[in-house]
């Protein structure tokens, strides 16, 4: 009778440890439902994830699901499905909590508010606004939610909105400024967990700047790697690119926190309806883009392309220019997101080279403001260096100086240019210029339709590195 007194008031004793824990499910920058196929058994997918989240809500109920954004956008099938998929799965798995990244807003913020509306679970954001400086489609600025006896405050923080679709419908506030209004409001919680679509840098000065919060679940920091960095004895939580892995987040009512990281490789078994749901959308992918475009006789690299001339950018300035008739073809490095092999080049190459689907459109410009869009760019290393057909630069980065040739001769501030250009980069232009055709017109097709169109009209594509452009860093 004693012993089994012993084991009720242990048992009891474990129920209420149990219930004074709160457990999160962390992963971010899902921007592909089935598994990335780049290393042996693949890695994410949402049919994995879906496993893992049972067991865990098996083994303790008063778990959240969180995702820290990018679901749309930035890869090949986020350019073709546009983030629906994700939110069907998400819907299913179930995710509870989901902060915004950039990319949701690639295809313009009625696709965003579209993406929303189909969503059973919450979004929210603590700096991003409407036009009136209302928290932006009147999501909430911060969630608390009471889990196993622990109570969690979230703020939610989206950065680099000036890399996505340019419009004045969303307006991205400081995260500093966001973060000292909403804790204001904040109050009566256990711990403090920051969501956040930005760099290390930048998440180690919101820790230093406000020690209320106890833990940062940021994007990755690298494609392969889950990091986990601390700001003295309080983390950042870094899972590893495309939901590659996920955090497994402890949070007692003591005040200590666990961190597990879990990746999601062949070790987990997928769920049968979501593995379902993957294989259909990968077959139906495989088969929208089997079409065979013309020969491609040497490889593209598109990493090259970020701090040099590359051959990627050499065929698609090319192509842009060649669309329009235009003097000139400018894309920026970064917009080039894939590496082809030579071979067969099909639909499927030219959507994984350009997956965003930007509009291709034309503008007139002279020649002294195409030297201050050149200038302008010809130092940056982060993807906004750009790509040229019809002329060739040289830039000096210590004497901040620029020599552009065309038609075999210097550049003039006075000649006139029209130049073929994505409406994403044409919306971030700070130069003058005339409009002449817009991402509305008829003629702005999609910018992998105008390298299909050029690589049918060419047959072959053999591109060769010409010195269009050099960048002297000294």
């Amino acid at each position: 009778m004693y012993r089994l007194q012993i084991l009720f008031i242990l048992l009891l004793l474990n129920v209420n440890l149990s219930a004074q824990k709160a457990e999160i499910l962390y992963f971010t920058d899902a921007h592909r439902i089935f598994p990335v196929e780049d290393v042996e058994g693949g890695r994410g997918g949402v049919a994995r994830l879906k496993s893992l989240v049972d067991h865990t809500k098996s083994e303790n109920p008063n778990t959240l699901v969180i995702h820290g954004g990018d679901l749309c956008g930035g890869v090949l099938f986020g350019g073709m499905y546009k983030g629906f998929p994700m939110i069907e799965a998400f819907n299913e798995i179930p995710v509870d909590i989901s902060n915004f990244g950039q990319h949701e807003f690639d295809f313009g913020v009625d696709h965003t508010l579209e993406l929303l509306s189909k969503s059973k679970f919450q979004w929210m954001s603590t700096n991003l606004k409407n036009r009136d400086g209302g928290s932006f489609a009147l999501v909430p600025r911060y969630l608390i939610k009471t889990m196993g006896g622990v109570r969690i405050a979230f703020i939610a923080l989206t950065d680099a909105m000036n890399s996505t679709m340019k419009t004045n419908r969303v307006i991205q506030e400081d995260l500093l400024i966001a973060i000292a209004e909403v804790m204001e409001d904040v109050k009566e919680y256990d711990f403090l967990v920051a969501l956040t679509q930005t760099d290390l840098h930048t998440n180690r000065k919101i820790l230093e700047q406000f020690p209320d919060i106890d833990l940062i679940l940021t994007e990755e920091q690298y494609e392969y790697e889950s990091n986990v960095f601390y700001k003295g004895k309080r983390p950042i939580v870094a899972t590893a690119g495309n939901m590659s892995s996920v955090g497994r987040i402890s949070l007692e009512k003591s005040g200590r926190i666990g961190i597990e990281i879990v990746p999601l490789d062949s070790t987990i078994q997928s769920e049968k309806y979501l593995r379902d749901m993957e294989i259909y959308y990968k077959k139906d992918m495989d088969l929208k883009l089997s079409e065979k475009i013309c020969d491609l006789e040497v490889p593209l690299d598109f990493k090259s392309g970020i701090a040099g001339e590359s051959l990627a950018g050499n065929v698609i300035s090319d192509a842009f220019r060649w669309y329009h008739e235009s003097d000139i073809g400018l894309i920026n490095g970064g917009g080039i997101r894939a590496d082809v092999p030579a071979g067969n080049f099909t639909l499927k190459s030219a959507r994984s080279l350009l997956p965003f689907g930007n509009k291709i459109c034309q503008i007139l410009i002279k020649g002294n403001e195409l030297k201050a869009l050149l200038k302008k760019n010809a130092p940056n290393t982060k993807g906004q260096l750009l790509h040229v057909s019809g002329l060739s630069y040289e830039y000096h980065e210590s004497k901040d100086s620029i020599y552009i040739n065309w038609k075999g001769k210097e550049l003039q501030d006075d000649d006139l240019l029209s130049v073929s250009i994505n409406n994403y980069f044409l919306n971030k232009l700070d130069v003058d210029f005339q409009l002449l055709v817009d991402e509305e017109d008829a003629l702005a097709i999609e910018d992998f339709e105008v390298l299909r169109l050029y690589g049918e009209e060419k047959k072959s594509l053999h591109p060769k590195i010409q010195g269009r452009f050099k960048i002297v860093r000294e």
